[in-house]
């Protein structure tokens, strides 16, 4: 693996542990995921529901080689819906660190 690689995976779980941390990390999938669409998203929920369930097992954890994401920039999305909660600061904080590597 590229160095490169191995910080997105460092990050990624970094990622993984904040959801966590902020109480946002889900045991069951929502039924929304299979019928997935990016018009999905209206809430602080499901934008957590996103990360948790769409975006990091298909752009990180199994396409560590290919195109991660659009260049749409999660932190923009995550400051929509996360913004004015300062309980989700290291949230941000790594998604804008982990936008910086991909």
């Amino acid at each position: 693996m590229t160095e490169l690689s191995d910080a997105v995976i460092a990050k990624t779980m970094e990622l993984e542990d904040e959801l966590k941390n902020a109480g946002l990390w889900q045991k069951e999938m929502p039924g929304w995921v299979h019928g997935y669409n990016n018009d999905r998203i209206n809430s602080a929920r499901d934008f957590a529901e996103w990360l948790q369930f769409v975006f990091i097992p298909n752009h990180l954890h199994k396409n560590i080689t290919a195109p991660m994401v659009d260049k749409n920039m999660m932190v923009l999305h995550a400051i929509k819906y996360f913004g004015a909660d300062v309980r989700k600061g290291k949230l941000l904080q790594v998604m804008i660190e982990l936008d910086s590597l991909i």
